[in-house]
């Protein structure tokens, strides 16, 4: 009984963090991406790096994303 009761607490919570970091994911994109911009006027050596850099790290945060959604799209997800 009190195994069944914890697991709903952590559904509960899990539907809270999936929708966290998929907010933190977006913003932490939109935050990259205008710092990259920025830097190719102020330092294009360091600014082409960067976008190096974040290139993989979106291709990794794409699949975290297409996950995420799926999460999202099971009967039993409320996002609350």
């Amino acid at each position: 009984f009190f195994k069944l009761c914890r697991a709903r607490e952590e559904i509960t919570r899990l539907n809270v963090e999936v929708r966290h970091l998929c907010t933190t994911i977006h913003d932490e994109e939109c935050h990259m991406l205008t710092v990259i911009q920025k830097l190719q006027v102020l330092d294009l050596h360091l600014g082409c790096e960067l976008q190096r850099q974040h290139r993989s790290r979106a291709a990794i945060n794409a699949m975290h994303c297409y996950r995420l959604n799926r999460i999202e799209s099971l009967t039993g997800f409320s996002g609350v």
